[in-house]
């Protein structure tokens, strides 16, 4: 791990995702956090090399992977914690996630490890879309909902950071089926993310990217995203179990889920795919001998 410069205040760091660091002097404030606590250990002691003290830590998301070196870091060093309010219950609640991966249910033991539940972290402040000053240093949050709830990116000098709004050919190409909360705020922030005018796009998962490599991963991003969709509808010719629907979607995308954590994930994706579909006007809900069916609505049968 090193820290890598994009501009005069803006760097960043490569865990699992990327870190941001905004810099002010000898002070500095991280984008997101990395896993747990043995990330933020290793950064903080990085960062104490290049004479940077940490003084505040901007969540973009509720996902383990973004938040869970987050209370390690406070606890080192008082830093503060920002994050959307949505997001911000399920970082000082973690038990929220596989909560409602369960379907509200007490969670399976699979759901239940620290990719899932990162470690609690009280939040001092909520952000909302707009400026933001920290460390006396001016960012812009731009909201960026779908791949969760109240997702943000932040915009800092002349580097936009992208979350988990947008994946490299790579992770679309190894997981087929992206996480998504929301399909149709997904392709929203897709279309935001396009609109946005900076030097650097830097995604979670991805490498710095200009405005022209963006677009093109933007791109990509919509197609995965409609192949689903498609892959769907190919299915609802006839009222599906929601089971037997998600299996065959995960096997039509070449997908072989060994771990139930893992089957939760993709589920949790196609059925946020059937909200999606739903709300177009596209398919139905029925229950037929206590069997929950999907199906396309009589109108789209004929198309």
């Amino acid at each position: 791990m090193e820290l890598e410069t994009l501009s005069e205040h803006v760097g960043f760091l490569t865990t699992r995702v990327k870190v941001g660091v905004l810099t002010n002097q000898d002070r500095c404030i991280l984008v997101d956090s990395g896993l747990d606590s043995s990330t933020a250990k290793k950064i903080l002691s990085l960062l104490g090399r290049e004479g940077l003290n940490v003084v505040g830590v901007i969540n973009t998301h509720s996902h383990a992977d973004h938040y869970g070196g987050s209370s390690y870091i406070k606890s080192k060093t008082g830093a503060r914690i920002y994050s959307s309010a949505l997001e911000a219950a399920i970082i000082e609640n973690p038990c929220l996630e596989p909560i409602y991966f369960a379907g509200g249910a007490h969670p399976p033991r699979e759901l239940m490890n620290k990719f899932m539940m990162g470690e609690a972290c009280s939040v001092d402040q909520i952000v909302q879309e707009g400026k933001l000053e920290a460390n006396s240093l001016q960012v812009d949050i731009i909201n960026l909902p779908g791949h969760s709830p109240q997702q943000i990116g932040v915009l800092a000098e002349k580097t936009f950071f992208c979350a988990d709004s947008v994946f490299p050919p790579e992770v679309l190409e190894k997981h087929q089926i992206i996480f998504l909360h929301n399909v149709h705020d997904a392709l929203e922030s897709l279309k935001k993310l396009s609109a946005i005018n900076c030097e650097y796009f830097l995604p979670s998962h991805g490498e710095p990217l200009k405005k022209e490599e963006l677009e093109k991963l933007v791109s990509l991003n919509r197609e995965s995203i409609k192949m689903v969709e498609k892959t769907i509808l190919e299915n609802l010719s006839s009222p599906l179990e929601l089971s037997e629907l998600i299996a065959r979607v995960l096997n039509q995308h070449n997908m072989s889920i060994t771990s139930y954590s893992e089957y939760h994930l993709f589920s949790s994706t196609i059925k946020a795919y059937l909200s999606y579909l739903q709300e177009k006007g596209l398919i139905e809900f029925k229950v037929k001998n206590n069997y929950p069916l999907a199906s396309k609505k009589p109108s789209q049968l004929e198309l």
